[in-house]
């Protein structure tokens, strides 16, 4: 399936950033960023870099293919090892990468070369307004939201918005029902939940279930969230199967084509292609959401309780119940080598 023009544009103009020096990286080790990302993703395995340091290499790793299980402490090791900014930079271009290869794999396309980097050393920042630490794990200048996780860095903030812009929707239509490009609010969401539950994403599978059950509620649909962790059973939604579908495929290490296709044939070409862009879009989103330790709302967390428990969402590592809890040995690993 062709990618629509004006991503097609999108994404030449992330590329052109990438390849330009950031704030804490060399445009050297921001393109060695993006290439050690897509290594890990294809083979589940630690990559190899030779414009990163090891420790850099682990952290890209992880937040890759264990994103969920990034912590507080980890973060902290990591901004005391790299800084804030060059951490924060490091997330925004990691999380990217995997939403842009994913939307290509899912449509039947290689991934696109990685720029040539450009010459230059790294910008300061400067002065951000309203910069401070708040509730998560880096400093932001506001709600703890996926639009400012990243705003310690706002030239990486802005590509991700602008990515979160087109293949999700606008700010300005961010508590709109209306349907998206062809996909009914029910249908959009059914998608975005689907992809952070199977990124064990708390934050977003939390707040996007929310946001599925009254949009069916809204349309008259007749929900069975179940069909989110089941494949065999039904969700009531049109599609819905050949949705979830098509985001567990996005989650998976090799996302299928076919599932864009199949579900081509129950919701339109258009639709379909919609329905990828945002499985893509929160695989970047869900790992900039883990990375940075976003704070989910505990009164939705209390309202939702009963379902969360249903779905297991509660065993989620970030649901909050639990103020110890064993780290995987990979994650301890990677706090002893940052913190050498």
């Amino acid at each position: 399936m062709p990618v629509p023009a004006d991503l097609t544009a999108l994404f030449k103009t992330t590329w052109e950033e990438l390849a330009r020096p950031g704030n804490g990286w060399t445009a050297f080790e921001k393109v060695g960023l993006a290439a050690a990302a897509r290594q890990s993703r294809a083979s589940g395995e630690k990559p190899s870099s030779q414009a990163l340091s090891g420790k850099t290499v682990d952290l890209v790793h992880l937040m890759v293919n264990a994103p969920a299980e990034i912590d507080r402490e980890l973060a902290s090791a990591a901004t005391d090892y790299l800084g804030v900014v060059r951490y924060v930079e490091l997330v925004g271009w990691v999380s990217i990468v995997i939403g842009i290869d994913v939307f290509q794999q899912l449509l039947g396309l290689e991934p696109a070369p990685l720029p040539q980097p450009s010459a230059g050393k790294p910008s300061e920042v400067g002065e951000v307004s309203s910069l401070r630490m708040r509730k998560a794990w880096v400093p932001t200048t506001g709600l703890p939201l996926p639009r400012f996780a990243l705003s310690a860095v706002p030239r990486t903030q802005r590509v991700a918005n602008l990515i979160l812009d087109r293949m999700y929707k606008p700010q300005d239509d961010r508590h709109s029902s209306r349907s998206i490009r062809g996909l009914s609010h029910t249908q959009l969401e059914l998608v975005v939940s689907t992809v952070s539950y199977g990124n064990r994403c708390f934050y977003c599978t939390l707040g996007h279930l929310t946001a599925l059950r009254a949009a069916a509620d809204r349309e008259g649909v007749t929900l069975q969230m179940g069909g989110i962790v089941d494949p065999d059973q039904d969700t009531g939604v049109k599609g819905g199967a050949q949705l979830v579908a098509m985001a567990r495929s996005a989650v998976s290490p090799r996302p299928d084509p076919s599932t864009v296709t199949n579900l081509a044939r129950e919701v339109g070409q258009p639709a379909a292609v919609t329905a990828a862009e945002v499985a893509a879009c929160f695989m970047m989103i869900n790992r900039i959401v883990e990375a940075t330790g976003q704070p989910a709302l505990t009164r939705q967390r209390e309202r939702m309780r009963p379902l969360l428990s249903d779905l297991g969402v509660l065993e989620f590592p970030h649901a909050g119940l639990t103020t110890e809890r064993e780290r995987p040995g990979m994650i301890r690993r990677v706090i002893r080598k940052l913190r050498k």
